[in-house]
């Protein structure tokens, strides 16, 4: 019983993790404010109309979509417009790390595996009361109770049913919070958290390889810039000599 039960509620807490992190992360609530702004400049030609949200689709086609001078992804230059203005913004991964582990969490899996717990206690406590002695005030729920707690089963019968009982309203606060993350980003009430997290965090991996992509890219043009001007003043150090000679 105990390991089934550790499982679920490890299972759920990542989950509540993972709902929390994507809710309250500022940096995330940013850069999709970022993205929405950039995406109707894109579209409007600049002009104040355009759409109001975003949705997880539309942010893994960043990479996709050209920008302005239809050479440059549009994800290179949301990197690059959130690195000018808001650099805090790139260290979204941190915000993240309970989103990573609660890719890996199936919600209807857990639901099963409650049902099943949950059912199997039911049994056992039909065979703990078939079971019981007949109490000396008939229809006496306390007198029955202390029969219960009287038997070893029996008492773990009412543990058990307690602690499937604490899960279950864990579960069901779990799955009330994930339903209104779908619902703030449009998605399908049927996706589950393996695609809803799986998603966001393929997004963040992408963000993430285009910053340290445009990071090399100005550290290498930062050291052509430092060659080309030791060339340069190589050069007119030696102009100076054959002048003087």
């Amino acid at each position: 019983f105990e390991p089934h039960a550790e499982s679920i509620r490890d299972g759920t807490k990542m989950l509540a993790e993972a709902c929390n992190a994507v809710k309250n992360s500022e940096r995330f609530q940013k850069l999709l404010l970022y993205s929405l702004k950039l995406g109707n400049a894109l579209n409007t030609g600049g002009s104040n109309e355009g759409v109001s949200a975003i949705t997880l689709d539309s942010l893994l086609k960043l990479a996709e979509a050209k920008a302005f001078d239809r050479q440059t992804s549009v994800l290179h230059y949301l990197v690059s417009i959130v690195q000018k203005n808001d650099a805090d913004v790139l260290k979204l991964s941190d915000d993240f790390a309970p989103v990573k582990a609660a890719e890996r969490v199936a919600m209807d899996m857990l639901s099963s595996e409650l049902k099943k717990m949950d059912q199997g206690i039911e049994k056992l406590q039909a065979v703990v009361q078939k079971n019981l002695p007949e109490p000396c005030d008939s229809g006496s729920e306390r007198e029955e109770d202390e029969l219960i707690e009287s038997t070893p089963m029996g008492r773990f019968s009412i543990s058990a049913a307690s602690k499937i009982q604490s899960l279950s309203n864990e579960f069901e606060d779990v799955r009330s919070s994930f339903t209104d993350l779908l619902r703030f980003f449009g998605e399908d009430s049927s996706m589950s958290p393996e695609a809803f997290f799986g998603t966001i965090n393929t997004f963040v991996s992408m963000f993430d390889q285009t910053h340290k992509e445009l990071v090399r890219k100005e550290e290498a043009k930062a050291r052509r810039k430092r060659i080309e001007e030791k060339q340069r003043l190589r050069k007119e150090e030696m102009a100076a000599k054959k002048a003087k000679s």
